[in-house]
């Protein structure tokens, strides 16, 4: 056990130092668009106190000053780092995504949601993400994943990126050239496929071309953009069944890109294939309806968090909206579950916020956060044991994540003080200090069980 911490501890560390590089030595930058309040704190807290980075962040609260602020990134030869809420004052920012990814292919995205459906998150990828934060997140997760999307650029990415250079220049054959430099290196690679699939396609070579695009897709099944290269050959052809095939392809492997439905039935519709045409036409909308459906939740949500802070009976009026017709739930509803059970236990209906939060313990990841709330919930009940217990079963899930932040750290303290666990209590608070040296009242509270340790 004590080996596994050390080894987290240190991989930890590794990745903060790689932030670190990045931002004081490459320049990095971090642009973020959000309109959540909790997650401009933890970003501002983990790069300003954990991380001891300053000035290296700016806030935008409209999608103009995002941009305007990139341009003066980039034209200082800066590396923005984008962190983007995926529904920004309750409208989709898709859009955003492809506009950034299309005009600076070198910046780098995280998308930030409370969504985990896999084919959402592949559309999402495939339009543009470079990784995903899904809330709510520790700072020690959020350093890991930041730390694996802006990674140290080695040898391989170096070439990649001079190959494509290459490309752009009209330079083709010494851009082969170093297609078989990373060929060498990592024989098959599907980036290095690609760039000599542009190379033989704009001098005319088109047979080498397609074939370098095919092998490009079968060395990497997830990788959807030799697949698109493959439809564009064929579309240039005017070939509408290679185009449907391999638009299919593409479907099969992030089905929720609405347009490219589209584009597969009016293939259909050329064809004469009416009811296979309808099947996506059907799909396409069903995918709209959706999206409607998530920005009416995205809304209602919203509306829900302002009714918290003043009127917990309407804030739970909204989340039980949200959550009625659900026939199954998922790991984006533990969210709304705990925020509901919040609004109850701000109305003093603990016992209803208890059963509440059961209902999505098995659902996903975020089982230490529901055993948690489980505990605070018995705190306000006053049946302390029953709060340990909870708060034992979220320690034994997430240690790391449940003792990242002071206030968490805190009521747990306080829990094992009223069961008289006093040197577990006196740990947590000393742990609150170190995390928050001005928390209220946190000397007293170690002192109290200092002296009662004696």
């Amino acid at each position: 056990m004590y080996e596994n911490k050390l080894a987290a501890a240190q991989q930890l560390k590794k990745y903060e130092v790689m932030i670190k590089d990045f931002v004081l030595d490459q320049r990095g930058y971090c642009l973020v668009f959000t309109d959540d309040a909790i997650a401009v704190k933890i970003l501002r807290n983990t790069f300003a106190s954990h991380l001891q980075l300053k000035d290296c962040m700016r806030f935008a609260l409209r999608e103009e000053e995002l941009l305007t602020e990139t341009r003066r990134i980039v034209d200082i030869k800066g590396k923005p780092l984008f962190f983007i809420e995926r529904m920004v004052n309750n409208r989709s920012k898709n859009q955003l995504i492809k506009f950034l990814k299309a005009t600076y292919p070198e910046t780098y995205i995280i998308l930030m949601t409370t969504e985990t459906d896999r084919n959402l998150l592949v559309y999402l990828h495939e339009i543009g993400a470079d990784n995903f934060i899904v809330k709510p997140v520790s700072v020690n997760t959020l350093i890991e994943k930041i730390a694996l999307t802006i990674r140290p650029q080695g040898q391989l990415p170096k070439l990649v990126g001079h190959g494509k250079d290459l490309i752009q220049k009209g330079e083709y054959e010494k851009a082969l050239e170093v297609v078989g430099k990373i060929l060498e290196i990592k024989p098959n690679s599907s980036a290095a496929l690609m760039i000599q699939g542009d190379a033989f396609l704009r001098m005319g070579r088109d047979d080498e071309a397609l074939q370098s695009y095919l092998h490009a897709a079968q060395q990497a099944k997830m990788y959807l953009e030799p697949l698109k290269k493959v439809v564009e050959f064929f579309r240039e052809k005017n070939d509408l069944q290679a185009q449907l095939e391999y638009l299919e392809k593409l479907e099969r492997l992030s089905p929720m890109n609405m347009d490219r439905k589209i584009e597969i039935g009016e293939l259909h519709l050329e064809q004469g294939n009416s009811e296979e045409a309808d099947t996506y036409f059907k799909e396409a909308v069903k995918i709209s309806t959706k999206q409607a459906r998530d920005m009416l939740d995205h809304v209602k949500l919203t509306v829900a968090e302002a009714c918290l802070k003043k009127d917990a009976a309407l804030a739970e009026k909204y989340f039980r909206e949200i959550l009625d017709g659900k026939s199954t739930l998922t790991q984006s509803d533990v969210h709304v579950f705990n925020r509901l059970g919040i609004a109850l236990r701000k109305q003093g209906k603990w016992e209803q916020a208890i059963t509440e939060f059961k209902k999505v313990l098995n659902v996903g990841a975020d089982a230490d956060i529901v055993h948690y709330n489980i505990g605070m919930a018995y705190m306000e009940g006053g049946r302390f044991w029953d709060a340990h217990d909870a708060f034992e079963k979220a320690l034994k899930i997430n240690k790391i994540n449940m003792l990242s932040n002071d206030v968490t750290a805190f009521n747990i303290g306080v829990a094992m003080q009223q069961v008289r666990k006093k040197d577990q209590a006196r740990e947590l608070f000393l742990r609150v200090k170190e995390l928050n040296p001005d928390f209220s009242g946190i000397d007293k509270r170690i002192a109290d069980v200092s002296l009662e340790t004696r």
